[in-house]
């Protein structure tokens, strides 16, 4: 049926000698060539009325939409700057954004597709822009995200690839094209396997395989792809899961004493005690290629307190001044709240130091969670009173869990010494503390246990620390960085520091 049909629009179904007739009339000679739609799109809406019934409504960016069992597709028309010229793709974001929502908030109970034919990612051209306006892509992606966007279908590419966009869960999915020559044609099935706990999309790919034959017309025969042989394909997108016993099950942390007891017991080796920690290899990889190509890494003597010195420093500031990195850090938060389901039941969002608060405000909006943020301990005299206070009253226990989280962790000094003095009258009802740091520098085997009092290493200087046992860690990324190992004689010892061999920085209480 003509209803069951998404019938979207490429840049090549815009009549570009027909606009540039268009702009050589008299009322037409100061409008944009892009901006004359009933010219653009004057063929294609033949078509369109020929095979849907119907006029195609170019007014809209949104122009249709299928509903299939609890799946809203929405097609939407991304030519928008295209005219008289060949454009990329473009989607206004304030116009995109409102009428998603006018139709998200009508099927508040669909998992939202989209299809439009430029593609947003790019295999074939190895861009991973796609063909798409880059700034504009930087504003789309977020919105999509925004309105919960589960997968992208494009064109244009004549690749068929389906991959994750990075700093996000969206899946893009290129179906390839029908009658290409080169590459190879192609089409893809999307079946829809929907079960009372998950919904999914199984990805069936078929390609002409050629035959050259030499005593008759060359030919060729469909065959089947199997996603799982193809590097830039996914068997299955996942819409929806319900299903419980996929999601990560809190785990329980031994303690060392009860290590020791268990060995004694049970024969129980360290080799055996689960490790918990986040590890997309994609998401660390773009982090650290950020890092190593924007030359972050510094050496040199940094110093941000008497019990804090490093030979080496990351300096996220300077990450976060790009706005598609700031983009893709703040997502890769948000995904690791997300892969271990941190976010249920939270009562409390802190963003810790500047560069925590600018990373962790959209997981506050992501997930509606109160939020507040603090300064770094060792910045506490820096700041006024009112600045160091949190403004929620903890006296009832009303706040039971709470993440933390920040740009960097070494030991997790700073982290306990605000939750044992600098915020002890809130911190003292908290059951649950969980910190999220966008990178790990210290020098343990990550874990969710490591920052805790009772899980540092022996040769740990203790003196000034705090006793916190109740915190589990997480990391986008670990990147060692060098501590200073001359302690309290660093400047006596240490010859980066004494002798000015490198780069010398004082932090906050200490000036050279």
């Amino acid at each position: 049926l003509p209803t069951n049909i998404l019938l979207i629009p490429g840049d090549h179904d815009i009549h570009r000698d027909s606009v540039k007739q268009a702009l050589r009339e008299l009322n037409n000679e100061k409008t944009p060539g892009y901006k004359l739609n009933e010219v653009k799109f004057k063929n294609f809406q033949r078509l369109y009325m020929a095979i849907k019934g119907i006029n195609f409504n170019y007014e809209n960016l949104v122009f249709d939409k299928i509903i299939i069992d609890n799946i809203l597709i929405l097609g939407i028309n991304s030519n928008f700057y295209v005219g008289q010229n060949e454009s990329d793709g473009y989607l206004p974001i304030e116009q995109i954004d409102k009428e998603i929502l006018d139709l998200s908030s009508q099927n508040k109970d669909k998992q939202i597709l989209i299809a439009f034919h430029h593609n947003i990612s790019g295999t074939h051209e190895d861009k991973q822009s796609g063909q798409w306006i880059l700034e504009n892509r930087k504003d789309l992606i977020p919105i999509l995200q925004k309105h919960n966007v589960k997968c992208i279908f494009h064109g244009n590419e004549h690749t068929p690839k389906s991959l994750k966009l990075i700093s996000s869960d969206i899946i893009a999915t290129d179906a390839g094209a029908l009658t290409s020559i080169k590459p190879d044609g192609s089409f893809k099935i999307y079946e829809i396997i929907n079960e009372h706990d998950s919904l999914k999309i199984k990805n069936n790919i078929f390609q002409l395989r050629k035959i050259n034959a030499v005593t008759e017309t060359s030919f060729g025969d469909w065959i089947t792809i199997s996603p799982s042989e193809v590097s830039n394909e996914t068997e299955y997108f996942e819409l929806l899961n319900n299903k419980t016993d996929n999601l990560i099950e809190p785990v329980e942390i031994l303690s060392l004493e009860s290590v020791v007891e268990n060995q004694a017991n049970q024969d129980l080796t360290p080799n055996l005690i689960d490790k918990v920690f986040y590890n997309d290899e994609e998401t660390q990889n773009k982090l650290y290629a950020i890092v190593k190509d924007k030359k972050l890494y510094h050496s040199g003597h940094f110093h941000w307190s008497e019990t804090s010195r490093a030979h080496n420093w990351i300096d996220v500031s300077k990450l976060l001044e790009n706005k598609e990195d700031l983009y893709f850090v703040k997502n890769a938060m948000i995904n690791v709240i997300e892969k271990f389901n941190l976010n249920n039941n939270c009562d409390l969002i802190i963003g810790l130091g500047y560069e925590g608060n600018i990373i962790s405000s959209k997981a506050s909006i992501k997930f509606n969670i109160p939020y507040t943020s603090l300064p770094y301990s060792y910045r506490y005299n820096d700041h006024d009173d009112y600045e160091k206070k949190l403004n929620f009253d903890n006296n009832g226990g009303k706040y039971k869990k709470v993440i933390i989280m920040t740009d960097v962790v070494n030991d997790g000094r700073t982290i306990r010494k605000l939750i044992a003095k600098r915020a002890d009258d809130f911190f003292r009802n908290v059951t649950e503390i969980i910190v999220v740091s966008l990178f790990y520098t210290g020098h343990q085997e990550i874990n969710t246990d490591i920052l805790n009092y009772d899980m540092l290493p022996e040769d740990y200087d203790f003196e000034n620390d705090h006793v916190v046992n109740n915190i589990q860690f997480y990391t986008v990324k670990s990147l060692r960085v060098e501590r200073c190992p001359y302690k309290k004689d660093y400047k006596k010892e240490c010859f980066i520091y004494k002798d000015d061999l490198s780069c010398v920085h004082l932090f906050y209480d200490e000036n050279k």
